[in-house]
C-alpha cells in the first residue's frame, strides 16, 4: 500500500515538474498572448493562472494583458470603498487603454463629473478599439454637437454599425443601467438640450408604421422597420435623452 501511495506521489510531482519545465520553455511574447486570451474571458481564471506558476506571474503586469483583460465582474459604479489591490489594478488597467475601462471613465466624466472633454475623449479611445457601448453613446453625442456636418455623419455611421450588429438592444440596456447607478450632474443633460440640439432633415415620419415601431428594446424588433435613416437616429437621440429625466 505505502509502495502504492509512495508511486502516486512521484507521478504527480513528475507531472507538475513537466508542466512547469513546458511554460519555462516558452518565450515571453507567447506566455503574455496566452496570459492575455485567459484574462479576456475571465478575471477569476486570470489570477489562479498567474499564481499557477512564476513564469505566468512575471509577466502579468505587462500592458497588453491589462489592456485586453475582462473586467466585468467588478461594479461599474462602486457604492463602497473599494480595497487598494483593486484600485491599483482597475488603475493599471485603465492606463494600459483597457476599452472597458476608459468607457466606464468616460461616462463618469461626461455625465456625472463635469469634465465633458475628457469624459468624451475617453468615450472616443474605447470607440476606437471597438467597444460597443462607447460607439453607441458617442454616436449619440456626435449627432448632439450642432452645425457640424462631419460630427453628424461620423455618428450616423457608428449607430449604423451598431445596429448592423445586432447589438443596438443590448448597448441600450447596459447604457441605461450605467446611467441608473450614477449621478447624473451633466447641466446639458439634465436640461435635455441634447434632445433639442439634433436637427436632422427628417421625412416627417411619412415612412413610419402605426404606433412607435423603432422605440424596441430588442434588436430583433426593428430589423424590419421601414424608416427613413434620418428618422431612425432623431428618435433615437430622443429615447437616449429621455433615460435622464
Amino acid at each position: 500500500m505505502s509502495y502504492i501511495l509512495s508511486s502516486s506521489k512521484k507521478f504527480k510531482k513528475t507531472k507538475r515538474d513537466s508542466y512547469i519545465s513546458t511554460l519555462q520553455s516558452l518565450p515571453d511574447d507567447l506566455l503574455i498572448d496566452i496570459l492575455s486570451r485567459v484574462g479576456s474571458i475571465s478575471f477569476r481564471d486570470f489570477f489562479n493562472a498567474k499564481l499557477s506558476c512564476r513564469d505566468f506571474l512575471e509577466v502579468s503586469q505587462e500592458k497588453f494583458i491589462m489592456k485586453n483583460i475582462s473586467v466585468e465582474k467588478f461594479h461599474a459604479v462602486p457604492w463602497w470603498e473599494v480595497k487598494d489591490e483593486i484600485s491599483s489594478f482597475l488603475k493599471a488597467c485603465e492606463e494600459s487603454g483597457n476599452p472597458e475601462l476608459l468607457y466606464r471613465q468616460g461616462m463618469m466624466e461626461f455625465f456625472s463629473l463635469k469634465k465633458v472633454e475628457s469624459g468624451e475623449e475617453n468615450l472616443k479611445r474605447a470607440m476606437e478599439m471597438e467597444h460597443m457601448e462607447a460607439s453607441y453613446v458617442y454616436g449619440i453625442i456626435l449627432l448632439c454637437k450642432r452645425g457640424e456636418c462631419s460630427n453628424e455623419e461620423q455618428g450616423i455611421k457608428l449607430l449604423n454599425a451598431v445596429k448592423k450588429s445586432r447589438k443596438l438592444g443590448e448597448c441600450r440596456e447596459r447604457t441605461r443601467a450605467f446611467v441608473l447607478s450614477m449621478w447624473v450632474n451633466n447641466p446639458i443633460v439634465k436640461s435635455q438640450e441634447l434632445i433639442t440640439s439634433y436637427h436632422a432633415e427628417t421625412c416627417g415620419g411619412r415612412r413610419r408604421r402605426r404606433g412607435w415601431p423603432w422605440i424596441y428594446e430588442r434588436d430583433e424588433d426593428v430589423i424590419d422597420v421601414n424608416f427613413c435613416e434620418a428618422c431612425m437616429w432623431n428618435d433615437e437621440v430622443s429615447l437616449f435623452c429621455k433615460r435622464f429625466s
